[in-house]
């Protein structure tokens, strides 16, 4: 069961987590691909800050991170930024009637929004690219990418709420509060 901690050590522990696995996205994560797909472990971490922070620091944590995430990527500068950015509204919008503190909801929550988010670049990238030509089956790449994304949310947000409890045992409120 997850537990309510103060917004900043959420915030910085997003961001934190979120950097590291950009750089391990170009190092490890690019290391372990099978064919076109990959681990997306930022996915996750979008959807957990769009379910648990609030409306504005959490853009502020998505924006940094996908703005990373299109510096390293090499690809079309802005395209990670926006799609990351609705799948968070989204999130946040779902953040309204729906809880995701069950593996089985991080689940299908991380799955739907990888869909989303695959649909928003694939869009994106025929629209600013003449001649963009997708896979030969982009369904079952877009299922078969969800799939994998679904799997792994688990982790990569049981990762997020060990670091936040970490860095929650360090803030001063936190400890104020406990006490």
């Amino acid at each position: 069961m997850r537990r309510d901690y103060n917004k900043w050590p959420r915030a910085l522990a997003t961001l934190v987590l979120g950097l590291f696995m950009v750089v391990l996205g170009t190092t490890v994560f690019s290391w372990w691909t099978l064919g076109p797909l990959r681990l997306e472990p930022l996915t996750a971490l979008v959807v957990a800050a769009g379910y648990r922070l609030p409306l504005i620091m959490g853009f502020l944590v998505v924006w940094t991170l996908a703005y990373l995430t299109d510096l390293v990527s090499g690809g079309l500068m802005g395209l990670t930024l926006v799609s990351y950015s609705v799948v968070y509204v989204a999130c946040t919008l779902g953040q309204r009637k729906l809880q995701i503190d069950s593996w089985p909801f991080q689940m299908l929550a991380v799955g739907l929004m990888s869909v989303l988010h695959h649909l928003l670049v694939l869009g994106g990238l025929y629209l600013t690219r003449q001649g963009y030509a997708p896979a030969a089956n982009p369904a079952l790449l877009l299922a078969a990418q969800a799939l994998l994304s679904a799997l792994t949310a688990p982790i990569f947000l049981a990762l997020l709420e060990g670091l936040t409890a970490l860095l929650a045992r360090f803030w001063p409120e936190q400890r104020k509060a406990g006490s």
